[in-house]
């Protein structure tokens, strides 16, 4: 969106603060090089900046995508010049007779290459020593303040799991307050389940036993992304939550026993969910990375693995990678214990963060707690929404 009135509009609808002004701009070798008053320097492809021309003919101004196809650009388009606007816009004149384009300053230094990615980690890797119980929020706070709702979110994004506390035993609420976040993703267990004793479980889980720390759903080919769990009541004793983050046991891994660390990233298991009516079944390694290498999820479920159909050599190998994991997983160390208070609302990234729970005295009062699927897509889509609505307070 604007920053301010006489800049172009951007292909989103992100907000472009000017933090950082253009100092100069020429074209070098045909591609787009910036100065900036802070010293760094950005390059842009001719066609990054073509596709991305924020003129009618290109983008179209209400849904901000592109109408063009990539054919429709001279193979060899190149930036003959360019030049500064008054206001630091960047003006981008063509080869081939391409009409000009100007471009906001903020969305071409937030969108640029500097030789080094621009990028902030928020990730914050956490052992319960360090990191006895969630962040907390007061709830009730939260659902009436959108400033403090979006400090649960960065919480739940930064550490994989965070709390709302002190919210009422109401019909309904949990549902109100995930889809504030995005889209519910349904599973077997229903739209919502409740964690309560089952004559004929389908799950673990549906019993008073304690439960080995672990994922949910790493049956599917993507795991849900996340998990709400709200206790509206509790007078039962045991059945503390537990909680591990995976990122930090993987980092740990990868630091202190790499030969482990790189049979969990290769080594596919087989995941099926043990049940009379359904049939789910994913396969994929421990610990997920992307193409550079950063750790983007967990699969790890002791009870719904499969057997690995696998040479005795790569077996071995699998099986002790695995129990290393395990050994720092239920080390008391790395876990974060809690009692489920009623009130509670515990949100976990369930790709990342282990959950499990000491077993509890079924006949010893009451409990029940609710829980909810979502994804990692919604929450982030959530954080940036809401960082985007104050920032365009403040610079309005």
């Amino acid at each position: 969106m604007r920053d301010l009135e006489q800049h172009p509009i951007t292909p989103d609808f992100d907000v472009w603060p000017v933090i950082v002004k253009p100092a100069a701009v020429r074209s070098e070798d045909g591609a787009l090089l910036v100065e900036w008053s802070d010293c760094s320097i950005s390059r842009y492809h001719p066609f990054l900046l073509a596709e991305n021309d924020p003129s009618p003919d290109v983008l179209h101004p209400l849904a901000r995508e592109t109408t063009l196809s990539p054919l429709d650009l001279p193979g060899d388009l190149l930036i003959s010049s360019a030049e500064l606007g008054p206001d630091g816009t960047v003006i981008v004149h063509w080869t081939h007779n391409h009409p000009t384009s100007r471009y906001h300053p903020g969305w071409l230094y937030g969108n640029g290459w500097f030789d080094t990615p621009h990028t902030i980690e928020t990730t914050v890797l956490w052992t319960g020593k360090n990191q006895p119980e969630p962040p907390t929020f007061d709830g009730p706070t939260a659902l009436n303040d959108p400033a403090v709702f979006l400090s649960w979110l960065t919480a739940l994004r930064d550490f994989g799991v965070a709390r709302l506390e002190n919210l009422p035993n109401q019909d309904g609420l949990l549902m109100q307050v995930v889809e504030r976040i995005g889209p519910i993703r349904e599973s077997n267990f229903g739209r919502m389940y409740t964690l309560e004793i089952k004559d004929d479980p389908d799950s673990n889980a549906f019993t008073s036993d304690a439960l080995m720390l672990h994922i949910d759903m790493p049956t599917r080919e993507c795991p849900h992304g996340l998990q709400f769990l709200f206790c509206r009541d509790n007078t039962t004793s045991g059945g503390e939550g537990i909680y591990a983050d995976a990122y930090r046991i993987a980092a740990d891994l990868a630091a202190e026993e790499p030969e482990h660390f790189k049979a969990l990233c290769e080594i596919e298991w087989t995941y099926n969910n043990r049940s009379k009516s359904t049939s789910y079944k994913a396969k994929g390694p421990v610990i997920e990375r992307d193409f550079g290498g950063r750790v983007t999820g967990i699969r790890y479920n002791t009870w719904l693995r499969a057997p690995l159909v696998a040479s005795l050599q790569e077996q071995g190998r699998a099986y002790r990678s695995y129990r290393a994991f395990a050994a720092r997983a239920q080390d008391p160390t790395y876990q974060m214990k809690f009692a489920y208070r009623p009130g509670d609302l515990v949100a976990f990234d369930n790709r990342r963060t282990l959950h499990g729970r000491n077993g509890y005295d079924a006949h010893g009062g009451t409990r029940f707690i609710e829980g909810i699927y979502s994804d990692r897509d919604d929450l982030l889509s959530a954080i940036r929404s809401l960082e985007r609505s104050f920032t365009t307070e403040t610079t309005s």
